[in-house]
């Protein structure tokens, strides 16, 4: 049985037995793992607030070879989750993006990137509530770091570049955008032009842009846009989105 030391951000938990926890964790060297602290729910010396989902710990954990969930041995803070339960929606956006890394990545996977990009956007969220091209901007790394962007900037049929103005028509079947030449194969929506390549230039300029009003104006399309590429072409639904829509966006 060997020993790992790690750190890690708790992405879920929940009460296994009446002492017990079941707890999933996002490590910076081993990607996500699958975990049991035993007495958990009732040691107050190891684990005491530490595996709470949006903490940022250090881990220590056996693993025993041909099993799939390890055992947490001791836990410590390194920076907790206190401030996101200061408003529902700070409360859904940070579970959106836990969950937005549980649901697309594999066990065992190492992504030290999105570590870094969990770990910046849950350090946001603490501070502040974040507006939705916020939370755009880093949805879309974490897409983009897991390799599953949209294409934004070809047509995914053919392969042909179009100019922005060209830029109307959007496949979730296809993940990505079609000429008008292809659009009429393939099942696509229109949306007004500039609003795709809006989502475009905000993944490149980040979020120092040069008329915020001018994104805010684009909002409900861009979230039609990036909600059906989510729900067809990843066949993934959000619980945690669910209420945010409801609560924040709307």
């Amino acid at each position: 049985m060997a020993l790992h030391k790690d750190e890690a951000i708790v992405l879920f938990k929940r009460a296994y037995g009446e002492s017990d926890k079941i707890i999933r964790l996002f490590t910076l060297k081993s990607g996500k793992i699958a975990a049991i602290a035993k007495g958990g729910n009732k040691s107050q010396k190891r684990f005491m607030n530490t595996l709470e989902p949006f903490n940022h710990i250090n881990v220590e954990y056996f693993e025993k070879p041909g099993k799939g969930m390890v055992r947490v041995e001791n836990a410590d803070i390194v920076e907790t989750n206190c401030g996101i339960e200061t408003s529902l929606k700070k409360a859904c956006t940070a579970g959106f993006f836990t969950e937005l890394v549980d649901r697309l990545t594999k066990e065992r996977e190492r992504h030290d990137e999105l570590f870094q990009i969990l770990k910046e956007v849950l350090q946001q969220v603490k501070r502040a509530e974040l507006t939705y091209m916020e939370i755009l901007y880093h949805h879309l790394k974490v897409l983009e770091t897991l390799g599953f962007m949209p294409n934004f900037t070809a047509c995914v049929y053919c392969g042909n570049k179009m100019d922005e103005e060209e830029r109307i028509y959007f496949s979730n079947e296809r993940g990505g955008i079609l000429c008008a030449s292809c659009s009429p194969s393939l099942p696509h929506k229109t949306y007004q032009a500039g609003v795709i390549e809006k989502v475009l230039s905000f993944r490149k300029q980040g979020r120092e842009i040069e008329d915020p009003k001018t994104y805010r104006l684009f909002e409900r399309e861009v979230q039609d846009i990036m909600e059906g590429f989510m729900s067809y072409h990843l066949d993934v639904e959000f619980r945690s989105y669910r209420l945010l829509k409801n609560f924040v966006l709307t």
